[in-house]
Protein backbone atom coordinates (compact mmCIF):
# COMPACT_ATOMS: atom_id res chain seq x y z
CA UNK A 1 0.00 0.00 0.00
CA UNK A 2 1.47 3.13 -0.96
CA UNK A 3 1.60 6.09 2.10
CA UNK A 4 0.27 9.50 1.74
CA UNK A 5 2.87 12.57 2.15
CA UNK A 6 1.02 13.06 5.86
CA UNK A 7 1.42 9.23 6.93
CA UNK A 8 4.77 8.99 6.10
CA UNK A 9 5.70 12.43 8.42
CA UNK A 10 3.46 11.49 10.71
CA UNK A 11 4.46 7.41 10.81
CA UNK A 12 8.14 8.31 11.54
CA UNK A 13 7.86 11.00 13.87
CA UNK A 14 6.30 8.11 16.08
CA UNK A 15 9.51 5.82 15.26
CA UNK A 16 7.04 3.64 12.97
CA UNK A 17 8.02 1.98 9.08
CA UNK A 18 7.62 4.00 6.43
CA UNK A 19 7.98 2.46 2.26
CA UNK A 20 10.56 5.86 1.54
CA UNK A 21 11.89 8.75 2.91
CA UNK A 22 9.13 11.18 3.78
CA UNK A 23 9.38 14.77 2.58
CA UNK A 24 8.43 17.47 4.55
CA UNK A 25 9.85 20.44 2.73
CA UNK A 26 8.67 24.13 4.02
CA UNK A 27 8.51 27.41 1.46
CA UNK A 28 6.73 29.96 3.01
CA UNK A 29 9.83 32.59 3.47
CA UNK A 30 9.82 32.43 -0.80
CA UNK A 31 6.31 31.86 -0.78
CA UNK A 32 5.14 34.90 1.31
CA UNK A 33 8.04 37.29 0.12
CA UNK A 34 7.24 36.14 -3.95
CA UNK A 35 3.22 36.73 -3.04
CA UNK A 36 3.73 40.10 -1.47
CA UNK A 37 5.72 41.36 -4.06
CA UNK A 38 3.74 39.82 -7.03
CA UNK A 39 7.19 37.93 -8.20
CA UNK A 40 6.39 33.97 -7.59
CA UNK A 41 6.56 31.95 -10.87
CA UNK A 42 4.00 32.82 -14.01
CA UNK A 43 2.71 28.98 -13.44
CA UNK A 44 2.01 29.63 -9.52
CA UNK A 45 0.38 33.00 -9.92
CA UNK A 46 -2.55 32.53 -7.37
CA UNK A 47 -1.81 29.48 -6.27
CA UNK A 48 -1.13 28.79 -2.57
CA UNK A 49 1.78 27.03 -0.64
CA UNK A 50 0.34 23.56 -0.65
CA UNK A 51 -0.63 24.43 -4.57
CA UNK A 52 2.65 24.70 -5.75
CA UNK A 53 4.09 21.52 -3.02
CA UNK A 54 1.48 19.23 -4.84
CA UNK A 55 2.62 20.36 -8.11
CA UNK A 56 6.41 19.64 -7.60
CA UNK A 57 5.31 15.96 -5.92
CA UNK A 58 6.39 17.20 -2.59
CA UNK A 59 4.40 16.81 1.05
CA UNK A 60 5.11 20.03 2.91
CA UNK A 61 4.58 21.32 6.89
CA UNK A 62 2.54 24.87 6.49
CA UNK A 63 2.82 27.19 9.59
CA UNK A 64 -0.79 27.54 11.43
CA UNK A 65 -1.65 31.41 11.26
CA UNK A 66 0.68 32.30 8.67
CA UNK A 67 -2.04 33.04 6.16
CA UNK A 68 -4.06 35.21 8.16
CA UNK A 69 -0.86 37.21 9.44
CA UNK A 70 -0.27 37.41 5.35
CA UNK A 71 -3.04 39.49 4.38
CA UNK A 72 -2.75 41.75 7.10
CA UNK A 73 -5.52 40.53 9.30
CA UNK A 74 -3.12 41.03 12.50
CA UNK A 75 -5.81 41.21 15.22
CA UNK A 76 -6.64 37.63 14.58
CA UNK A 77 -2.95 36.14 13.77
CA UNK A 78 -2.02 33.54 15.96
CA UNK A 79 1.03 31.94 14.74
CA UNK A 80 1.10 28.18 15.51
CA UNK A 81 -1.19 28.78 18.17
CA UNK A 82 -5.03 27.14 18.56
CA UNK A 83 -6.53 29.86 20.92
CA UNK A 84 -7.45 33.38 21.24
CA UNK A 85 -6.02 35.05 24.39
CA UNK A 86 -8.78 37.67 26.35
CA UNK A 87 -8.12 39.35 29.56
CA UNK A 88 -10.09 39.57 32.53
CA UNK A 89 -8.92 43.04 34.42
CA UNK A 90 -6.57 44.39 31.53
CA UNK A 91 -7.37 47.01 29.02
CA UNK A 92 -5.23 46.71 26.11
CA UNK A 93 -4.96 49.62 23.87
CA UNK A 94 -3.79 49.46 20.31
CA UNK A 95 -2.30 51.29 18.25
CA UNK A 96 -0.60 52.14 14.30
CA UNK A 97 1.97 54.19 12.87
CA UNK A 98 3.37 53.08 9.78
CA UNK A 99 4.15 50.06 9.78
CA UNK A 100 4.66 49.68 13.68
CA UNK A 101 1.83 48.46 16.02
CA UNK A 102 2.00 49.36 19.77
CA UNK A 103 -0.20 47.69 21.99
CA UNK A 104 -0.16 48.69 25.59
CA UNK A 105 -1.51 46.63 28.48
CA UNK A 106 -3.05 49.02 31.26
CA UNK A 107 -3.37 46.04 34.44
CA UNK A 108 -4.11 47.26 38.57
CA UNK A 109 -0.01 47.03 38.91
CA UNK A 110 1.22 49.22 36.32
CA UNK A 111 1.36 49.81 32.75
CA UNK A 112 3.63 48.17 30.15
CA UNK A 113 3.40 48.54 26.23
CA UNK A 114 5.11 46.56 23.29
CA UNK A 115 6.10 47.58 19.61
CA UNK A 116 6.44 45.50 16.32
CA UNK A 117 6.75 46.66 13.26
CA UNK A 118 5.48 45.02 10.31
CA UNK A 119 6.95 45.04 7.11
CA UNK A 120 4.20 43.42 4.17
CA UNK A 121 7.02 44.34 1.23
CA UNK A 122 9.04 41.40 2.27
CA UNK A 123 5.64 38.98 2.96
CA UNK A 124 6.17 39.23 6.16
CA UNK A 125 4.65 36.29 8.65
CA UNK A 126 5.73 37.74 11.91
CA UNK A 127 6.64 41.46 12.95
CA UNK A 128 10.14 42.64 14.29
CA UNK A 129 9.76 43.30 18.00
CA UNK A 130 11.58 47.21 18.40
CA UNK A 131 10.76 47.81 21.59
CA UNK A 132 10.05 44.70 24.56
CA UNK A 133 7.37 44.66 26.52
CA UNK A 134 9.92 44.34 29.60
CA UNK A 135 11.90 47.66 29.93
CA UNK A 136 13.56 47.21 33.74
CA UNK A 137 12.66 45.36 36.98
CA UNK A 138 9.32 47.65 37.63
CA UNK A 139 7.44 45.92 35.46
CA UNK A 140 7.60 42.62 37.03
CA UNK A 141 4.35 42.84 38.67
CA UNK A 142 2.46 44.33 35.29
CA UNK A 143 3.97 41.64 33.54
CA UNK A 144 3.04 38.66 35.82
CA UNK A 145 -0.57 40.37 36.98
CA UNK A 146 -0.70 40.20 32.70
CA UNK A 147 0.10 36.71 32.33
CA UNK A 148 -1.75 35.68 35.27
CA UNK A 149 -5.11 37.41 33.83
CA UNK A 150 -4.42 35.57 30.72
CA UNK A 151 -7.95 33.75 29.61
CA UNK A 152 -7.13 31.04 26.63
CA UNK A 153 -9.87 30.37 24.22
CA UNK A 154 -9.36 27.46 22.34
CA UNK A 155 -9.90 27.98 18.41
CA UNK A 156 -9.52 24.85 16.25
CA UNK A 157 -11.43 26.51 13.47
CA UNK A 158 -8.69 27.50 11.64
CA UNK A 159 -6.59 24.59 12.10
CA UNK A 160 -9.59 22.46 10.91
CA UNK A 161 -9.86 24.88 7.72
CA UNK A 162 -6.01 24.43 7.07
CA UNK A 163 -6.28 20.33 7.24
CA UNK A 164 -8.88 20.50 5.54
CA UNK A 165 -7.06 22.14 2.47
CA UNK A 166 -3.68 20.00 2.99
CA UNK A 167 -5.53 17.13 3.55
CA UNK A 168 -3.20 14.75 3.19
CA UNK A 169 -0.34 16.30 1.50
CA UNK A 170 1.39 17.36 4.54
CA UNK A 171 1.41 18.29 8.40
CA UNK A 172 0.29 21.29 9.93
CA UNK A 173 2.95 23.23 12.29
CA UNK A 174 1.27 24.64 15.61
CA UNK A 175 1.43 24.55 19.14
CA UNK A 176 4.36 26.60 21.11
CA UNK A 177 5.52 29.04 19.38
CA UNK A 178 8.02 28.89 22.84
CA UNK A 179 8.30 27.18 26.41
CA UNK A 180 7.88 29.40 29.11
CA UNK A 181 11.64 30.32 29.68
CA UNK A 182 12.37 30.66 26.06
CA UNK A 183 9.23 33.30 26.18
CA UNK A 184 11.39 35.28 28.75
CA UNK A 185 14.37 35.22 27.45
CA UNK A 186 13.79 35.75 23.68
CA UNK A 187 10.64 37.95 23.17
CA UNK A 188 9.83 39.45 26.91
CA UNK A 189 13.33 40.42 27.73
CA UNK A 190 15.59 40.25 24.79
CA UNK A 191 18.68 37.92 25.68
CA UNK A 192 21.05 40.58 26.25
CA UNK A 193 18.76 42.24 29.59
CA UNK A 194 17.78 38.24 30.62
CA UNK A 195 21.55 37.77 31.13
CA UNK A 196 21.08 41.05 33.14
CA UNK A 197 18.42 40.14 35.26
CA UNK A 198 19.41 36.64 35.75
CA UNK A 199 23.04 38.41 37.44
CA UNK A 200 20.97 41.09 39.55
CA UNK A 201 17.19 40.11 39.67
CA UNK A 202 17.45 35.99 40.01
CA UNK A 203 14.40 35.68 42.42
CA UNK A 204 12.30 37.75 40.33
CA UNK A 205 12.92 36.51 37.29
CA UNK A 206 12.75 32.55 38.99
CA UNK A 207 9.15 33.99 39.95
CA UNK A 208 8.06 35.39 36.62
CA UNK A 209 9.09 32.45 34.90
CA UNK A 210 6.99 29.91 37.50
CA UNK A 211 4.39 32.20 36.89
CA UNK A 212 4.83 31.87 33.03
CA UNK A 213 4.90 28.28 33.16
CA UNK A 214 1.57 28.35 34.81
CA UNK A 215 0.21 29.94 31.95
CA UNK A 216 1.88 27.70 29.64
CA UNK A 217 0.42 24.43 31.07
CA UNK A 218 -2.97 25.81 30.42
CA UNK A 219 -2.18 25.75 26.81
CA UNK A 220 -0.79 22.19 26.68
CA UNK A 221 -3.89 21.09 27.95
CA UNK A 222 -5.58 23.22 24.73
CA UNK A 223 -2.91 21.27 22.75
CA UNK A 224 -4.18 18.09 24.32
CA UNK A 225 -7.89 18.79 23.23
CA UNK A 226 -7.03 19.91 19.91
CA UNK A 227 -7.23 17.58 16.73
CA UNK A 228 -3.45 18.22 15.55
CA UNK A 229 -1.08 14.70 16.07
CA UNK A 230 2.32 16.64 16.04
CA UNK A 231 2.35 19.86 18.30
CA UNK A 232 5.71 21.93 18.91
CA UNK A 233 6.38 22.56 22.44
CA UNK A 234 9.65 24.97 21.81
CA UNK A 235 11.85 26.92 19.18
CA UNK A 236 14.91 28.99 17.89
CA UNK A 237 17.82 27.85 19.65
CA UNK A 238 21.65 28.89 19.65
CA UNK A 239 24.22 27.22 21.64
CA UNK A 240 26.06 29.85 22.46
CA UNK A 241 23.31 31.86 24.39
CA UNK A 242 21.48 28.93 25.62
CA UNK A 243 23.45 26.09 27.29
CA UNK A 244 23.97 28.08 30.66
CA UNK A 245 20.28 27.77 31.10
CA UNK A 246 19.09 25.20 28.97
CA UNK A 247 19.51 21.71 31.54
CA UNK A 248 17.92 24.37 34.19
CA UNK A 249 15.00 25.61 32.60
CA UNK A 250 14.40 24.24 28.99
CA UNK A 251 14.88 20.06 30.23
CA UNK A 252 12.48 20.02 32.91
CA UNK A 253 9.75 21.63 30.86
CA UNK A 254 10.25 19.14 28.08
CA UNK A 255 9.94 16.32 29.73
CA UNK A 256 6.89 17.54 31.27
CA UNK A 257 5.35 18.92 28.50
CA UNK A 258 6.06 16.05 26.50
CA UNK A 259 5.26 13.67 28.75
CA UNK A 260 1.80 15.23 29.50
CA UNK A 261 1.13 15.64 25.48
CA UNK A 262 2.16 11.61 24.98
CA UNK A 263 -0.59 10.75 27.89
CA UNK A 264 -3.04 12.33 25.78
CA UNK A 265 -1.65 10.86 22.57
CA UNK A 266 0.09 13.34 20.69
CA UNK A 267 3.69 13.81 19.96
CA UNK A 268 6.29 16.65 20.40
CA UNK A 269 7.98 18.80 18.15
CA UNK A 270 11.27 21.62 18.55
CA UNK A 271 12.14 23.88 15.76
CA UNK A 272 16.11 23.17 16.16
CA UNK A 273 17.49 25.14 13.40
CA UNK A 274 20.35 26.92 15.67
CA UNK A 275 24.17 25.70 16.17
CA UNK A 276 23.06 23.12 18.32
CA UNK A 277 26.45 21.25 19.12
CA UNK A 278 26.95 21.91 22.84
CA UNK A 279 23.06 21.35 23.31
CA UNK A 280 22.61 18.08 21.48
CA UNK A 281 23.09 16.15 24.97
CA UNK A 282 20.66 17.97 26.45
CA UNK A 283 18.16 17.47 23.85
CA UNK A 284 18.27 14.23 24.21
CA UNK A 285 17.82 14.27 27.74
CA UNK A 286 14.29 16.21 26.78
CA UNK A 287 11.89 13.42 25.35
CA UNK A 288 10.87 14.74 22.39
CA UNK A 289 9.48 12.93 19.42
CA UNK A 290 10.61 15.29 16.86
CA UNK A 291 13.77 18.10 15.84
CA UNK A 292 12.38 19.92 13.20
CA UNK A 293 14.08 22.09 10.79
CA UNK A 294 17.67 20.46 11.57
CA UNK A 295 19.73 22.96 9.91
CA UNK A 296 23.52 20.56 9.45
CA UNK A 297 26.99 21.78 8.18
CA UNK A 298 27.87 23.94 6.57
CA UNK A 299 25.05 26.47 8.05
CA UNK A 300 25.82 25.09 11.41
CA UNK A 301 29.40 22.59 12.84
CA UNK A 302 27.55 19.76 13.00
CA UNK A 303 27.09 16.83 10.30
CA UNK A 304 23.37 15.14 9.96
CA UNK A 305 26.15 11.56 10.23
CA UNK A 306 27.33 13.23 14.20
CA UNK A 307 23.89 14.04 14.81
CA UNK A 308 22.02 10.65 14.08
CA UNK A 309 25.09 8.81 16.15
CA UNK A 310 24.18 10.83 18.74
CA UNK A 311 20.73 10.75 18.82
CA UNK A 312 20.18 7.24 17.38
CA UNK A 313 16.83 6.41 17.26
CA UNK A 314 15.48 8.01 19.60
CA UNK A 315 14.63 11.38 17.95
CA UNK A 316 12.99 11.92 14.49
CA UNK A 317 15.30 14.32 12.95
CA UNK A 318 13.62 16.94 10.11
CA UNK A 319 15.58 18.80 7.97
CA UNK A 320 18.83 18.26 6.66
CA UNK A 321 18.60 20.33 3.49
CA UNK A 322 20.53 23.37 3.83
CA UNK A 323 19.19 26.17 2.34
CA UNK A 324 22.22 27.22 0.62
CA UNK A 325 21.96 24.56 -1.60
CA UNK A 326 18.67 25.44 -3.64
CA UNK A 327 20.36 29.08 -4.33
CA UNK A 328 21.87 29.41 -7.75
CA UNK A 329 25.30 29.53 -6.15
CA UNK A 330 24.62 25.95 -5.24
CA UNK A 331 25.90 24.01 -8.92
CA UNK A 332 23.19 21.44 -10.02
CA UNK A 333 26.34 18.88 -9.55
CA UNK A 334 26.71 20.04 -5.81
CA UNK A 335 23.47 20.08 -5.04
CA UNK A 336 22.91 16.77 -6.21
CA UNK A 337 25.87 15.42 -4.32
CA UNK A 338 24.57 16.65 -1.17
CA UNK A 339 21.27 15.41 -1.36
CA UNK A 340 22.30 11.89 -2.46
CA UNK A 341 24.86 12.29 0.56
CA UNK A 342 22.48 12.98 3.15
CA UNK A 343 21.04 9.72 2.20
CA UNK A 344 23.75 7.87 3.25
CA UNK A 345 24.10 9.89 6.42
CA UNK A 346 20.90 8.49 7.40
CA UNK A 347 20.69 5.07 5.89
CA UNK A 348 18.76 2.96 6.89
CA UNK A 349 16.52 5.76 6.61
CA UNK A 350 13.98 5.04 9.55
CA UNK A 351 13.35 7.42 11.81
CA UNK A 352 14.27 10.60 9.31
CA UNK A 353 12.24 12.90 7.25
CA UNK A 354 13.73 15.05 4.14
CA UNK A 355 12.85 18.83 4.98
CA UNK A 356 14.79 22.22 4.86
CA UNK A 357 17.48 23.71 7.57
CA UNK A 358 15.44 26.29 8.30
CA UNK A 359 13.30 26.91 5.35
CA UNK A 360 13.56 27.48 1.72
CA UNK A 361 15.39 30.55 0.25
CA UNK A 362 13.64 33.87 -1.00
CA UNK A 363 16.28 33.03 -4.22
CA UNK A 364 15.79 29.64 -4.47
CA UNK A 365 15.52 27.20 -7.16
CA UNK A 366 11.73 26.04 -6.63
CA UNK A 367 12.30 23.23 -9.26
CA UNK A 368 15.08 21.94 -7.11
CA UNK A 369 11.94 20.53 -5.15
CA UNK A 370 11.26 18.54 -7.42
CA UNK A 371 14.52 16.94 -8.14
CA UNK A 372 14.56 16.11 -4.13
CA UNK A 373 11.28 13.94 -4.84
CA UNK A 374 12.85 12.48 -7.93
CA UNK A 375 16.26 11.71 -5.99
CA UNK A 376 13.52 9.47 -3.31
CA UNK A 377 12.32 8.10 -5.81
CA UNK A 378 15.66 6.66 -7.15
CA UNK A 379 17.46 6.69 -3.94
CA UNK A 380 15.53 6.85 -0.52
CA UNK A 381 13.51 3.86 -0.95
CA UNK A 382 13.76 1.88 2.87
CA UNK A 383 16.04 0.62 3.80
CA UNK A 384 18.53 2.66 1.99
CA UNK A 385 21.29 0.91 0.43
CA UNK A 386 23.76 3.48 -1.43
Amino acid sequence: MVMTHKARILAAAGKQSVDKLPFGSRIDLWYNYHAARGTLPEKYKGCTEIDILRDLGAGGTVVLGGEQVRTGNSSRARLITLWDTTFKNVEVLSSEEGPVKTVTYVTPKGTVNIKTEFNRTEGYLQGYIVERLFKNEEDYPAIEYLLEDSVLVPDYVEYTRLAGTIADDGVIRCGLRTSPMQYIMRDLMGYEAFFYELADNPQKLEHLYETAKELWKKQLVILADSPAKILSVCSNWSDEIHTPVFRKYFVPWLQEATEFLHSKGKLTLIHADGEMKRLIPLVLESGIDVAEAWSPAPMTSVTTAELRKAWGDKITIWGGLPTLIFEPTCSDEKFEDYVINLFREVAPGNNFIVGMGDNFPIAGDINRIRRVVELIEQYGILPIKI
